[in-house]
């Protein structure tokens, strides 16, 4: 396993572009739950009142979509810690098995082990920016998915609403 430094600088910089890619969907993630949890707070208040006309399909689908979103990013996590604990170990075993030689490695072992730490450093990185990643992209496309369907229905709500007015209907 050798290490190229010029292909690992970019791998580096790819790795934090990533990152940085994932911290702006968070603040989306953020910014689209605030609203779905004020559009349905509205619609639990109004079911509180009139537990007859409420929103059921809405009040149904809050509990259900977020078991889905989080058992799915609980899931993509497990795995991604599996797969680098597996790798470190792999290390570790290599590491074990140099030690248990009895003598002083040579520098040809010395240089291998430097580029497998390297490599396996670099993909560390990767991995962590991908679990970033990975794990955030459920909930992060439930919740966008919640406020434009959201938003929809409060512009067609507001549409009848209006048309209602102009009828003379009440």
């Amino acid at each position: 396993m050798t290490y190229d430094i010029l292909s690992g600088w970019t791998r580096l910089m790819a790795s934090g572009y990533s990152m940085a890619q994932t911290g702006m969907r968070a603040y989306e993630t953020i910014n689209a739950s605030n609203e779905v949890i004020a559009k349905r707070s509205q619609v639990i208040g109004s079911a509180m009142q009139s537990p007859l006309t409420g929103d059921l399909a809405e009040l149904g689908r809050m509990v259900p979509e977020k078991v889905d979103a989080f058992s799915q990013a609980g899931s993509v996590t497990v795995a991604a810690l599996w797969s680098m604990q597996v790798a470190w170990m792999g290390q570790m075993q290599h590491i074990g098995s140099m030690a248990m030689r009895g003598r002083a490695p040579t520098l040809t072992e010395l240089a291998d082990l430097g580029s497998r730490t390297a490599s396996l450093t670099l993909e560390s990185i990767e991995a962590g920016a991908n679990l970033g990643s990975d794990s955030l992209a459920p909930v992060h496309r439930k919740a966008m998915a919640n406020a434009r369907r959201l938003r929809r229905k409060g512009a067609r709500e507001l549409s009848r609403l209006s048309d209602r007015s102009i009828s003379g209907e009440h």
